[in-house]
């Protein structure tokens, strides 16, 4: 494979100056590979290169294959040919947003550390088995992680375990199949479960770099996938059951709301100053109290949403005939509008902009170009409560008798924890009477959380299709996606992207393998869908 060919691709894991601002380490810049791996602190050193080549191009891969077959961005200022035609289901193996190569490049720096740190103890007599064995954990995790994007991405890939340094070996890999891929990192991540580090010295190392929680977590979206619905909730239980991480506190009052002097119901209203804090903690300071993992981002190594996400400049805005009054809907009582979901308006958007990549604060100004250093978030607490919630409501649905209503109550309490956090707003569909609850409306109602919950953090779609796919496509399952495709594409566009979704096969619903890839690894099969 072309992407894997990177000769003495360790080199290159030196040559992130900027990325060792990040935590404050020196990577030795000239130095050969057999004179590198000598010390543990060379090999620390190698694992922050791992990490720093996510912030070098996965990231804008992560945010592009979460959200521009989803529902809720469209075309901005500027027009992106590359990002309309999959916006409108007319998506080509030419298209450059499907190569994959930033996230081999990844894997193969994880498999560099894996193949060359067990040696480092013959010749370190302070380099201890358990931090090998810590540091063996982070680089499977976040091989892990980047294989977890390309299967549910692509479905079938190439899977390689084994570093590439030179021109010799055979970079020319068939695709595995996706399901023994995601066996493969289940059992990687069991292991790194064992050895990963519960925390690190400083909150900030905790939060960009791997711990054991951050395995778990990965773990627990890949049994979601697979529908192995009792592992997920045991494994999310796990962390919640830690108490290291909780919901950020937003203070509410109640407000009564009135007709004529007649008290018709009463709502809550988010403290403004507590939302605002919210907003800085997670989308602008980062290592909030809710975050498992996040690549951090500074104003010496931006994010890549400037040129993206900008006012005025913008390639890509919020739809807001979907975002604004349906996946955040409005307050039932107009004169109780202050009494909003803060994730809607001021935090996931704002005049028109995806606000949690743009914005200073709620309320504040617009970042200037070198202030683009919001996190990407990869875990974060209400991720697992909402995970766990989604597992619950699932065995629930695979169950007879009256202890389904037990399940699906737990689904409830766990979804509640989310929204009274974020003041969400009250409407019929949540009104789920105990012992009387349908699990398919209270699916949806998942759904619709997470939608709301994770906006533009690049897991709508995976969500949609996770749900689509589930049991098979079985029953209406595939409504889902067909609801995706109207609220997405464009209307001359909607009919033929609702076609290709309802495909028996269903291949269209994972991406094509680039061009480039498939006419340098012989190897390599494009997709049954785009083959045609």
């Amino acid at each position: 494979m072309k992407n894997l060919k990177i000769l003495f691709s360790f080199l290159v894991l030196l040559l992130f100056g900027s990325c060792s601002d990040w935590l404050n380490l020196e990577p030795e810049d000239g130095v050969t590979v057999d004179e590198f791996w000598k010390t543990k602190e060379q090999v620390n050193s190698a694992v922050i290169g791992c990490y720093c080549s996510i912030q070098a191009g996965p990231v804008e891969k992560m945010f592009l294959w979460g959200e521009l077959r989803a529902d809720m961005v469209e075309n901005g200022a500027y027009i992106s040919s590359s990002y309309s035609n999959i916006i409108d289901g007319e998506i080509s193996p030419e298209n450059k947003v499907v190569n994959w190569s930033s996230l081999y490049t990844v894997i193969n720096n994880c498999n560099i550390v894996l193949k060359y740190a067990p040696g480092v103890r013959d010749v370190d007599g302070t380099f201890t088995e358990k931090q090998l064995k810590a540091y063996e954990a982070e680089a499977l995790t976040v091989r892990a992680m980047m294989y977890f994007y390309l299967v549910r991405s692509f479905k079938d890939v190439p899977l390689s375990l084994e570093a590439y340094t030179s021109d010799d070996q055979d970079l020319y890999l068939p695709k595995t199949s996706g399901d023994v891929i995601l066996d493969t990192l289940v059992r990687d991540l069991k292991i790194a479960v064992q050895n990963a580090p519960v925390s690190y010295s400083t909150t900030a190392s905790s939060k960009s770099r791997i711990t054991a929680w951050t395995a778990r977590a990965l773990l627990a979206d890949i049994y979601l996938w697979q529908e192995k619905y009792a592992e997920c909730a045991q494994t999310c239980q796990e962390i919640i059951g830690s108490g290291r991480f909780s919901m950020i506190p937003v203070e509410k009052t109640l407000l009564e709301v009135t007709d004529g002097g007649v008290v018709l119901d009463t709502v809550t209203v988010a403290n403004e100053s507590d939302a605002d804090q919210m907003f800085i903690n997670s989308y602008v300071n980062g290592n909030s109290v809710e975050s498992i993992f996040e690549i951090p981002f500074t104003t010496a190594e931006n994010n890549p949403f400037y040129s993206m996400l900008a006012p005025t400049i913008n390639v890509l805005r919020p739809k807001l005939d979907v975002v604004d009054g349906t996946i955040f809907p409005d307050p039932v009582y107009s004169y109780a509008s202050e009494a909003t979901d803060i994730r809607g308006s001021g935090c996931s958007y704002r005049a028109n902009v995806c606000w949690k990549y743009v914005g200073t604060s709620r309320t504040g100004a617009v970042r200037t170009a070198t202030e683009y250093t919001t996190p990407w978030i990869v875990y974060k607490y209400s991720d697992v409560l909402l995970m766990k919630a989604e597992a619950m409501n699932q065995i629930g649905l695979h169950t007879s008798g009256e202890i389904v209503q037990d399940y699906y109550q737990q689904a409830i309490d766990l979804m509640d924890e989310v929204r009274t956090a974020r003041n969400a707003v009250a409407t019929p569909d949540y009104d789920f009477v105990a012992g009387d609850v349908d699990g398919k409306s209270l699916e949806k109602a998942i759904l619709e959380e997470r939608a709301r919950e994770f906006a533009y953090e690049g897991k709508r779609w995976y969500d949609v299709l996770r749900y689509a796919k589930r049991d098979d496509y079985a029953g209406s399952n595939l409504q889902y996606l067909i609801n995706l495709a109207i609220s997405s594409a464009s209307p001359q566009k909607q009919q033929s992207l609702i076609a290709k979704y309802k495909d028996p096969k269903h291949n269209s619903h994972y991406w094509p393998i680039y061009t480039s890839e498939i006419e340098t690894n012989k190897n390599l099969e494009q997709n049954e869908f785009y083959a045609k």
